[in-house]
């Protein structure tokens, strides 16, 4: 083995409010060297946590990790810094966090790789084969900020590859990929562990990822509850279905969901056994089982059938938004690179629409000028009736407080105020009276409606990434603005929280009468009947209705 944890436990205290958050509660399990494994769970259940704990980034509050014969736990600050240089790779779930924004891909590449060898006559080698198989062989000279957030996550994976240490801990590294690219990760990481023995522990809900890993550890309520290998994942796809719990080591166990909905069970389970050492498991009082349905698996969309827009589609509607001949460029070491190319676009009062298309094909770049962060290289774009294109920053800075709410791929929330506390500061950015007690009981509907209560008193780096991105939904749901703006809302969500929370991101567009723009690379998300605008290489390719 190469990675062991023993009773695991990490609690969150707040002094300043006197509370404390248990994020893992006792967790137990071992990886083996050489081995592709994957760590799911509910958002919350303490993933992220467990591999930022592994990577020596926090410490337990009690508990054993013992990782490559390495008691991490015992690790002083410098011994630390070895540790992480020599035996960790890091894929954070949000890369920026990680990379040096403003410099070239290949200086990132280049400076994880001779961080660990030096400059060697095999560099350039090395780096352009990880380029390559990647996909990201014409990013090489691009600036790193200006590049996608698909892109940044490739990158990220990059950088942890051209380290090449033993340990590679990735946290959601597919959730912004498409499965053309997402496959491309899965063979390069498939790769390096057949052909160094590297470990691969990935914290991931995409079930596109799972299915090519060596073993899965469910975590559940802050404990492994299950630990299945690819044979033992098949077995629960048709009858007979075979359940497997995991016991840690003080006897713990969770009975499979499934199994406790069966058995109806409430606070308490009956063990049967027969002379002939049978074993039943039974309700305390005999109820019979509920029939037992076979698990449905989602079948994944593969492609999306268009349909264009009708002829009179936008007739007799107030137009929120009108892009005319929009282009950006970006300038580079190599040259000049168009990010956008022609975009001619309208959206109308009240309208949902999908930005759709490949990693790096445009779709935050386009929501980035919308939205005024970025200035266009030419072209118009009118918003509400204002002609925003032809603002200075600071115009577009203040039109974009008052009109725009925004839900960015980085999730750009206060570290250092709680999630509770981060819902005042746009109204005091804006100079506007607080009325604590009026806006109280709508803060908590609106966090309950995201099923993140539980989280307001904490801290934005003391959440998982799914938490974090349903706080900045209610955040920029709570402003009112006219128009919204969600960049990959659902990247760091499981199948069932991205359904749901799309759901009440749709019941508020239509209570609250606002127009709405989503990116997203998910196919399975899109409603029937919505408007789908697909980018490829930064041109409108499509803009019509989906009917399949």
């Amino acid at each position: 083995m190469i990675i062991e944890c023993r009773d695991l436990i990490k609690i969150y205290s707040d002094e300043e409010r006197k509370i404390q958050i248990p994020a893992l509660r006792g967790c137990d399990f071992v990886v083996e060297k050489g081995t592709i494994a994957s760590i799911v769970g509910p958002s919350g259940a303490g993933k992220t946590t467990l591999v930022n704990i592994l990577a020596g980034f926090i410490s337990a509050s009690s508990g054993k990790a013992i990782v490559d014969g390495i008691e991490v736990h015992k690790l002083n600050q410098k011994r630390l810094n070895l540790y992480r240089l020599n035996k960790i790779s890091i894929v954070d779930q949000f890369p920026q966090r990680t990379l040096f924004l403003n410099s070239t891909v290949w200086d990132n590449l280049y400076f994880a790789y001779t961080l660990t060898y030096g400059d060697t006559p095999t560099t350039g080698e090395r780096l352009r084969d990880i380029l390559k198989k990647l996909g990201i062989e014409h990013l090489e000279k691009r600036i790193v900020r200006t590049v996608s957030g698909g892109e940044l996550t490739r990158i990220a994976i990059g950088c942890a590859l051209a380290k090449n240490a033993p340990i590679i801990l990735c946290d959601e590294p597919t959730g912004e990929l498409d499965s053309i690219n997402t496959e491309k990760v899965k063979k390069l990481l498939k790769e390096i562990t057949s052909k160094f023995q590297t470990t691969v522990l990935v914290v991931t809900h995409d079930p596109r990822f799972i299915e090519g890993v060596d073993k899965t550890y469910e975590i559940r309520d802050g404990r492994v509850s299950t630990i299945l290998t690819k044979e033992e994942r098949k077995a629960q796809q048709s009858f007979p279905l075979s359940y497997y719990s995991h016991i840690d080591s003080s006897r713990n166990t969770r009975i499979p969901d499934e199994i406790y909905t069966s058995l109806q069970l409430n606070n308490k389970i009956k063990f049967k056994v027969s002379e002939q050492s049978s074993v039943e498991l039974l309700h305390p009082e005999d109820f019979p089982p509920k029939p037992f349905n076979l698990p449905e698996y989602q079948k994944r969309r593969r492609e999306l059938t268009i349909k264009s827009l009708p002829k009179h589609y936008h007739d007799n509607k107030n137009l929120d938004l009108q892009l005319n001949s929009v282009n950006k460029i970006y300038s580079t070491l190599s040259g000049n690179l168009p990010a956008l190319s022609n975009i001619d676009l309208t959206i109308h009062h009240g309208e949902l629409a999908f930005i759709m298309g490949p990693s790096g094909s445009g779709k935050t770049t386009l929501l980035q000028v919308i939205s005024g962060l970025e200035p266009v290289t030419n072209g118009e774009i009118t918003i509400l009736g204002k002609k925003i294109s032809s603002f200075s920053d600071a115009e577009r800075a203040v039109f974009r407080r008052e009109n725009i709410g925004l839900v960015s791929q980085e999730v750009s929330l206060h570290p250092y105020l709680t999630i509770e506390d981060n819902f005042f500061l746009h109204d005091i950015l804006r100079g506007k009276k607080i009325d604590e007690q009026a806006t109280k009981n709508e803060r908590l509907q609106i966090l309950e409606k995201f099923s993140i209560t539980h989280r307001k008193d904490s801290y934005p780096l003391n959440v998982s990434g799914g938490e974090l991105q349903r706080a900045s939904l209610c955040i920029t749901w709570s402003q009112m603005h006219p128009i919204v703006i969600l960049d990959e809302p659902t990247s760091n969500l499981d199948s069932t929280l991205a359904s749901g929370t799309l759901k009440k991101i749709k019941e508020l567009k239509q209570k609250n009468d606002i127009t709405l723009l989503i990116a997203t690379h998910d196919l399975d998300i899109l409603p029937l009947g919505s408007r789908v605008i697909e980018l490829i290489d930064g041109k409108v390719q499509t803009d019509g209705l989906l009917i399949n």
